[in-house]
C-alpha cells in the first residue's frame, strides 16, 4: 500500500495507518479509469478498497483558491438497512467518528476534515444513499458529485450506474477556482449468480 500512499504524499494516520491493499485492490488503486469495478469473494477487501480510494482521491484533489481540497461522494447501496449495517459500518471502521462524524439525518452524511502538511485542508463529504427501486433513481438527480461508490453493484439496477455516471465530475465548483483532479464511479461486488 505504500506506493498508493506515496501518490498523495502524506504520512499514515489513524484512518490509513493499517491499510495494506491486497494485490488486486492495489491494482484497483493505481487505475485512473472513469469507471472502475472490483469483484471478489467475501472478505477480500473490496469495500474497504473503495473507502480508501475515496480518501486517496480526496488527498489528490487540487486545492481551490482558499487552499481547500474539496470532494463530494455518493455512497450507494440498494436498501437503507444494508447501507447502515454494511456500507456505513465498513466506512466507520476506516474513518472513525472523531475525524469523520456521521450525521444520521436524511440523507445520511459524513464530513471528513483533515489539515495537510502543506497548509491545505481536505474537505471530503460523503452522502449515503439507498436506491432499491427504479423510482428511487430520482434521488440521484441534481446531485453534484466528484465521484460515487456503488456498493454490492450486482444488487443494483444498471440504470443507477447510468444516472450516477452523469452526476459525477460536477464538484468542486469552478467558481472557487478548483481544478477537478479526478472524477468517476467506483464499484465493488461479490461474484454474481449465473
Amino acid at each position: 500500500m505504500s506506493a498508493v500512499l506515496d501518490r498523495f504524499g502524506t504520512a499514515t494516520g489513524p484512518y490509513i495507518g493499517d491499510y495494506n491493499a491486497e494485490p488486486t485492490c492495489a491494482k484497483f488503486h493505481l487505475s485512473d479509469a472513469f469507471i472502475r469495478g472490483i469483484r471478489g469473494p467475501m472478505g477480500s477487501g473490496k469495500s474497504v478498497a473503495c473507502v480508501m480510494e475515496m480518501v486517496i482521491r480526496a488527498h489528490q484533489q487540487a486545492p481551490d483558491r482558499k487552499g481547500n481540497r474539496r470532494t463530494r461522494w455518493g455512497a450507494i447501496r440498494n436498501t437503507y438497512g444494508e447501507l447502515k449495517t454494511t456500507t456505513i459500518k465498513t466506512f466507520q471502521d476506516w474513518i472513525p467518528q472523531e475525524i469523520g462524524p456521521i450525521k444520521w439525518d436524511e440523507p445520511i452524511t459524513c464530513m471528513f476534515h483533515r489539515k495537510m502538511p502543506d497548509g491545505t485542508k481536505i474537505e471530503m463529504e460523503v452522502i449515503f444513499i439507498a436506491v432499491d427501486r427504479p423510482q428511487h433513481i430520482k434521488k440521484l438527480k441534481s446531485l453534484e458529485l466528484t465521484g460515487a461508490v456503488l456498493n454490492e453493484t450486482s444488487e443494483l439496477d444498471k440504470s443507477i450506474l447510468d444516472m450516477v455516471s452523469a452526476r459525477v465530475g460536477r464538484f468542486p465548483s469552478k467558481k472557487d477556482g478548483a481544478k477537478l483532479t479526478w472524477c468517476g464511479v467506483l464499484m465493488d461486488t461479490n461474484s454474481m449468480d449465473d
